[in-house]
C-alpha cells in the first residue's frame, strides 16, 4: 500500500467538543507534520469501506476477483488520494482530524495498518453541555442537529465515541489523551504525544505557544477556533456544573453514567 511521503498519515478523533481543534492546533504547530481543517472525508469513506465489506465481499470475490486486503487498498488509496494535495503544498507529514474519525479507528487501521491513531476524552457531561450551545444543521434538510437540541443524543453519541476509543486500547499504535489532563499539564500531555508521533521534543514549545500561529479563520467547519486561538487554560472544564439543568444532568447520568464511572469522572 502506498502511504504518503513514506509515512502513514495520522488520524485524530474523539466526541465532538472534546478538544480535537485544540489537538489539530498543537499537532500543527510542529515542522513535521500538517493538520489541516478537518475535511469530513476519512470517517465518510471509512464507512462506505466497511459497509461493502460486511454487506458485498462474497460477490466481489465471487464475481470481480476482489478480496478484502485489495478493498482496504483502494480504498487507503482514495483517502490518500484526498490528502495528497496538502502533503504536495506543506511536504509535511499529514494529520487528518475529524472527530468523527474515532468511530471508525478499527476499519481506519484496517486500512492503513502503520497509522497512529489519537484519541481524546473528556467528561461527557461538559461535551453535551457544549453541544447543546452549538447550532449545527443538517446540511440536507437545515434543520437542527439532534445532538445539538437533545441532551439524550449528545450522550449516546460521547457514549459511543468513548467505547470506540476504548477498543483501541491495545492497540500499540493507538494513542489516548483526556481533555482534562491536556489543559491543566499541556507540557507533559504533549511531550507524551509527541513522543509517540516520533516527534523531536525541541517542537515541544511552539505547540505550548500553539495560539500565536494557529489561524482561526481557517477551518469553516470547526466551531473552536476562535476559542482555541486563544492560550491553553481550565476554563472549560467543569461547565456542565451552570450549563446542564437538573432534567439534562438526570438525562446524561442515565445514559453516560456507566462510562463516566469507568473514566473516573464520578
Amino acid at each position: 500500500m502506498q502511504e504518503i511521503i513514506g509515512q502513514a498519515p495520522i488520524f485524530i478523533g474523539g466526541a465532538p467538543r472534546s478538544g480535537t481543534t485544540l489537538l489539530r492546533a498543537i499537532v500543527n504547530t510542529s515542522k513535521g507534520i500538517v493538520c489541516g481543517p478537518e475535511s469530513r472525508i476519512v470517517p465518510a469513506l471509512a464507512a462506505l469501506s466497511s459497509q461493502i465489506e460486511q454487506l458485498h465481499m462474497p460477490v466481489l470475490e465471487r464475481q470481480y476477483g476482489l478480496d478484502a486486503d485489495m478493498l482496504h487498498q483502494r480504498f487507503a488509496s482514495t483517502i490518500n488520494g484526498f490528502l495528497a494535495p496538502l502533503q504536495a503544498e506543506s511536504g509535511c507529514r499529514i494529520a487528518e482530524k475529524t472527530p468523527a474519525n474515532i468511530l471508525h479507528f478499527t476499519q481506519l487501521r484496517l486500512l492503513f495498518p502503520g497509522s497512529p491513531l489519537v484519541g481524546i476524552v473528556r467528561d461527557g457531561r461538559d461535551v453535551v453541555a457544549s453541544l447543546l450551545t452549538m447550532d449545527w444543521r443538517d446540511s440536507r434538510t437545515g434543520q437542527p442537529l439532534a445532538i445539538t437540541r437533545d441532551p439524550a443524543a449528545a450522550a449516546r453519541l460521547w457514549v459511543q465515541s468513548v467505547e470506540a476509543g476504548a477498543a483501541m486500547r491495545e492497540d500499540p499504535n493507538y494513542f489516548e489523551l483526556r481533555y482534562e489532563a491536556l489543559v491543566r499539564h499541556p507540557r507533559d500531555m504533549i511531550a507524551g504525544l509527541f513522543a509517540f508521533l516520533g516527534e523531536d521534543s525541541d517542537a515541544i514549545e511552539a505547540a505550548l505557544d500553539h495560539a500565536s500561529t494557529f489561524n482561526p479563520a481557517s477551518g469553516a467547519n470547526e466551531s473552536s477556533n476562535d476559542r482555541v486561538a486563544q492560550p491553553i487554560d481550565t476554563r472549560a472544564i467543569g461547565r456542565w456544573r451552570a450549563a446542564l439543568d437538573a432534567s439534562q444532568h438526570d438525562c446524561v447520568m442515565r445514559i453516560a453514567g456507566p462510562a463516566l464511572s469507568r473514566l473516573g469522572y464520578v
